[in-house]
């Protein structure tokens, strides 16, 4: 039903409110001098309340039907923009465009603009490294990365970022930090690459810009390879007191035995050590993110590393890790910075330290140089035991290939010179062939 009253301000529609409510039925009131707008009051059952909405009532400019549009809920929706929306629609039919369609069209295509923003292509990217089981240390390092890309370039089309813009934009994180620049354009070109596979993009526009952006010099982590000055770090490493310096003096001292990475070390768990077989299986903390690592590693533990670890149990075996630490309630393991200060400490080096010479990750370069060039071992079985994927001649992974057995003679041969140097001994050589043994194994 519709009464004949034409509405010119909103005193009249809050009037007209009331008036509704109390006839307890619909009502729709013309807006005057505004043809086939009106705004249609419906009140409440059992409230003494009611909804207003504006309507526009016009014809198809193709079927000629009458359609209802609905433009919006008054008061949230003022008669001022009412009037606007009329104005707007009768511009469309002018021209012979249906205003519902048109409306939907411009909805589906906003839609459609917020799925192509980098944005959109940001979240799937993380939802990947989510689903990869990351260490909290690297959820952080993606997290500090992605923040630049998300503030500068997130509200964009992927269309419109081009290779000006991406050089422009990481040029102005390496103002401050260079390498931090370089990082963030890779995570970039990771997450154009996403919109480029849904054939958003043609063209990835952070690839291809080498020599326009500065060039990072690689600091290799500082690492003793030298025999002689090897065994002093060890014989430093023994005399840590028991009493203030156990889980460091063990971190370390296991460090040197396996050469995994600190993190990893500071994170073993006793569940992942086999005792009967005498190996450790874990999945190393930035294998999720490093295309150059295998997702999980078996290392073989030589009798010295066993026999450490037993003394260990004593201590935290009722505890899932084996460096349990429960002063850290997310992470109740020991901290890896720790591993830092008491190298570079007093304790060590006749007080000087080994800042700037030898570093916890560097346990992993020492051990591939001296079981290369003092035991002999080859390139492949050192790799394989540092948890690095290796390419065969035709460029695929030795995905099959684990050398587990070598690896377990190979370890225990490293432990036994170690302890050969710190006794002073340095002219044991063993010249090892893995690729000999491998052969006669497979003969």
């Amino acid at each position: 039903m519709t009464i004949k009253i034409d509405l010119t301000t909103d005193t009249q529609i809050k009037r007209a409110i009331k008036d509704t409510i109390k006839a307890g039925k619909t009502i729709s009131y013309p807006i005057a001098g505004y043809k086939g707008l009106e705004v249609r009051i419906r009140p409440h059952k059992d409230s003494p309340d009611a909804t207003a909405d504006f309507r526009h009532r016009y014809t198809h400019p193709i079927t000629s039907k009458r359609p209802y549009m609905t433009l919006g809920q008054y008061p949230a929706l003022s008669l001022a923009d009412a009037r606007q929306y009329h104005s707007d629609n009768m511009q469309l039919l002018a021209k012979d465009i249906d205003p519902i369609e048109h409306r939907e069209s411009e909805k589906q295509k906003d839609i459609t603009d917020r799925q192509n923003t980098l944005n959109h292509f940001i979240n799937e990217w993380l939802e990947i490294q989510h689903s990869k089981n990351l260490s909290p240390s690297s959820i952080k390092n993606i997290n500090i990365a992605i923040k630049p890309i998300q503030q500068r370039l997130g509200h964009m089309k992927v269309t419109d970022i081009s290779p000006s813009i991406v050089i422009k934009f990481i040029k102005d994180i390496q103002k401050t930090y260079s390498y931090k620049g370089l990082q963030v354009k890779t995570i970039l070109k990771s997450i154009l690459q996403i919109a480029k596979a849904h054939m958003i993009i043609e063209y990835n526009p952070a690839s291809d810009l080498q020599g326009t952006l500065i060039n990072h010099k690689v600091k290799h982590h500082a690492a003793l390879t030298d025999p002689k000055e090897f065994a002093e770090l060890l014989k430093d490493i023994d005399r840590l007191d028991n009493a203030s310096q156990l889980h460091n003096k063990r971190v370390l001292q296991l460090l040197a035995l396996t050469f995994v990475r600190v993190g990893d070390m500071c994170a073993m768990k006793w569940a992942d050590i086999n005792w009967f077989k005498k190996q450790w299986e874990l999945k190393p903390q930035k294998a999720g993110n490093r295309a150059d690592m295998v997702a999980s590693i078996v290392i073989p533990l030589a009798p010295q590393a066993i026999a450490l670890l037993e003394q260990m149990k004593s201590l935290t075996g009722d505890s899932d890790y084996v460096f349990h630490n429960p002063r850290r309630t997310k992470e109740p393991y020991h901290h890896t910075q720790e591993i830092n200060k008491v190298l570079n400490s007093d304790l060590m080096n006749n007080g000087q330290g080994y800042k700037d010479i030898h570093s916890p990750h560097g346990f992993r370069s020492s051990a591939k140089t001296m079981l290369m060039e003092r035991l002999g071992y080859d390139e492949l079985i050192t790799e394989l035991a540092l948890g690095h994927r290796m390419l065969n001649a035709y460029g695929t992974a030795y995905n099959r290939m684990t050398g587990l057995e070598q690896r377990a003679d190979m370890m225990t041969a490293w432990a036994n010179y170690l302890d050969d140097i710190k006794a002073g001994k340095f002219d044991n050589v063993i010249r090892a062939d893995f690729k000999k043994a491998a052969k006669q194994k497979h003969g």
